[in-house]
């Protein structure tokens, strides 16, 4: 769970955030927790407890852990009345480094989709909350004060690779099988063209010729008579 936190604080000193609030951080944890859970048949990253708290996703766990790190040093942060209910703001300085997202467990692809998730959303708390509260599946069904399921993460990334894509229009079907046909007629004559059968056609060379002329006088020298003798007893 700490290095998720670090992971984060990671990559948000990468993209030159300065300062993560204690509201996004927590959410961030969320979000790469449901990352991992796609992947990862509904396991989440940090391993932290989740649960429908007031409008969205919360983990004690998140913010105990978040408590351990700012106590040992681990992570900055520091308390500002100035930017109202949300107070406390994290960040990593120099050392420690953080390890990278992949190394929660995430792909690269998922690693990258965080990465846009967190320069698309990091200079916009409300905006990130929207996309939490009503775009991630865990909280689609949540009920107030229930657990949230990753699982149905996986289980929607397995539905859709199994998702066939149907042509319902019948003209446009029609219209796909006449293309087809048309290259494949296409690709019959190109292959027929003087062009293209001169492209197999076989070189001879003068390495050919010595080779050929070599092999004549050995089938040559194999058609003359052998003398040999018997004896008979």
């Amino acid at each position: 769970m700490q290095n998720t936190i670090l992971a984060i604080l990671e990559e948000a000193k990468r993209q030159g955030v300065r300062r993560v609030s204690k509201t996004a951080l927590v959410k961030w944890v969320y979000l790469v927790d449901c990352l991992h859970a796609e992947e990862s048949r509904g396991q989440t990253a940090s391993g932290a407890h989740w649960y429908f708290h007031h409008y969205g996703p919360f983990s004690v766990d998140v913010v105990g852990a978040l408590d351990v790190l700012s106590a040992r040093s681990m992570v900055q942060s520091s308390t500002d009345g100035a930017i109202g209910k949300d107070s406390t703001i994290y960040w990593l300085s120099e050392y420690p480094v953080g390890p990278d997202l992949t190394a929660l467990g995430l792909s690269s692809s998922l690693a990258s989709r965080f990465s846009s998730l967190f320069k698309k959303y990091a200079g916009d708390l409300s905006q990130l909350l929207d996309y939490v509260y009503f775009k991630t599946a865990p909280m689609r069904d949540a009920q107030p004060g229930g657990e949230l399921d990753f699982q149905i993460l996986a289980d929607e990334v397995q539905r859709s690779s199994h998702r066939h894509t149907h042509v319902k229009d019948h003209a446009k079907m029609l219209r796909m099988l006449q293309l087809s046909e048309t290259l494949k007629r296409r690709y019959e004559q190109q292959s027929a063209t003087p062009k293209a059968l001169a492209a197999h056609r076989p070189i001879y060379d003068g390495a050919f010729a010595r080779a050929m002329e070599e092999a004549d006088a050995e089938s040559g020298s194999l058609d003359l008579p052998v003398k040999f003798e018997a004896v008979l007893s």
